[in-house]
């Protein structure tokens, strides 16, 4: 295996020692994305909120920092959410964040459980584009939110990672399955055009 499949294969569950360094380089890397996400996610507080494949935490901790909500975060790698929950344990312990393991596919919550939703840099890893969209629909309330952040086809050419396992979508087919699936998108260029946020209500 060499470093690019290998660094792949973190990105898409981070795993141990491994893991834990490469999901400190996505924070740094992914920051202006992790802002942009923030944005349009607008939280008021009270809602409850779910990160989509949470890695070590830092999205949901930068949010806990600032809104009064309620957050849950999921990750497929059962390793990294160990460490997310130590960075955000102050929040674990009054209540206000959960960590489960589980993935887009299979949300371990039941029907309409969450006001809002997020994803960042994982829809290349979904097992089925059209099945994950639903399942997220039925996990959030009427008139919820979800934020799909993602980098462009283009910017992930010109990564050597992005060449093993990750799946490329055009912005039309995830708004199209978005729609398909009820959801009113919109398409939101950030970072000079090198990335996006699809905006999805319901």
């Amino acid at each position: 295996m060499n470093i690019s499949s290998y660094i792949a294969r973190q990105f898409s569950k981070p795993t141990g020692f491994g893991g834990k360094i490469v999901t400190a380089i996505m924070n740094k890397q992914n920051h202006p994305l992790y802002e942009s996400t923030e944005r349009l996610l607008s939280p008021r507080d009270a809602e409850r909120i779910l990160d989509i494949g949470c890695g070590n935490g830092y999205v949901l901790e930068m949010l806990a920092e600032q809104y009064d909500c309620d957050y849950t975060g999921i990750d497929i790698s059962e390793s990294i959410l160990k460490t997310a929950s130590n960075r955000n344990c102050r929040f674990i312990k009054n209540g206000k964040m959960i960590f489960k393991h589980g993935e887009a596919s299979k949300i371990p919550f039941g029907d309409a459980t969450f006001d809002k939703a997020y994803t960042i840099n994982t829809v290349y890893f979904w097992k089925d584009l059209n099945d994950t969209i639903l399942e997220i629909k039925r996990i959030l309330k009427p008139r919820g939110i979800f934020i799909n952040t993602l980098y462009t086809n283009e910017t992930l050419a010109r990564l050597s990672h992005t060449q093993f396992g990750y799946k490329r979508f055009t912005p039309e087919q995830l708004t199209t399955a978005a729609g398909r699936a009820g959801f009113e998108t919109e398409i939101m260029p950030i970072m000079n055009g090198t990335a996006y946020c699809i905006v999805c209500r319901l």
